[in-house]
């Protein structure tokens, strides 16, 4: 890939300037992770369905965009998935669980505080899909709607190794996820040989399941 000729002035002017706040991971422009996520739920609506969290996966790839905010504090953009479970009983009768998909983009800035270890702090926003299941023992029923979601957070990067070819390590990260309440109503899905009970749709009202989230996740830099 051929760098701009005003890109490589710059560069070479501040190596030379600011060699002491160079970032020694420069030249690993690209970042995948794979990691393992919990969410808090503290909205009523949600806590009505469950008491338990929503735990589950993320993937994501970074690029360095070559923007260095100040010295040492460098731009990237960035791309995930992440999915959710949680599984709870309602009215102390019906079995309910919740599942989500989330797909988002954003930025994060990082900064070097060690060699092998950054510090960083990101904002993202996408759209995340949340399906409702609740079981009465005798039929099933559920629904799924699509919403907007915003994220942000700060993680400490801890690396075995950071420079070229490749780098990995591990990530730790907080943040707080804002959804959007989406309205659910499950519907019925009974087998046409079960004579089930009259259960009409549940009106359960607006679904919010934002809430503080945590992750770990280990990190790749190549």
């Amino acid at each position: 890939m051929r760098i701009p000729l005003a890109m490589f002035v710059f560069a070479a002017t501040a190596t030379v300037t600011l060699a002491a706040h160079a970032d020694p991971n420069r030249p690993n422009n690209d970042e995948l992770w794979l990691g393992a996520t919990g969410r808090a739920l503290r909205a009523p609506s949600a806590n009505a369905l469950t008491a338990a969290n929503l735990y589950g996966g993320s993937l994501g790839y970074a690029r360095n965009l070559g923007v260095d905010v100040v010295p040492g504090l460098s731009l990237w953009a960035e791309a995930a998935m992440t999915t959710g479970d949680a599984r709870g009983t309602m009215f102390q009768t019906m079995s309910t669980e919740i599942q989500t998909l989330g797909v988002t983009g954003g930025v994060r800035m990082r900064y070097w505080v060690h060699r092998l270890v950054a510090a960083s702090a990101c904002a993202d926003l996408g759209a995340q899909r949340a399906r409702l299941e609740v079981d009465d023992h005798q039929a099933v029923a559920s629904d799924h709607r699509w919403g907007a979601v915003a994220s942000g957070g700060v993680a400490l990067d801890v690396f075995a190794r950071s420079r070229p070819p490749f780098g990995f390590g591990v990530r730790a990260e907080l943040g707080y996820v804002m959804a959007q309440a989406i309205e659910l109503a499950p519907h019925r899905d009974a087998p046409n040989d079960v004579v089930a009970l009259a259960m009409t749709d549940l009106a359960l009202g607006r679904l919010d399941l934002s809430g503080p989230s945590f992750a770990v996740s280990v990190v790749g830099q190549f």
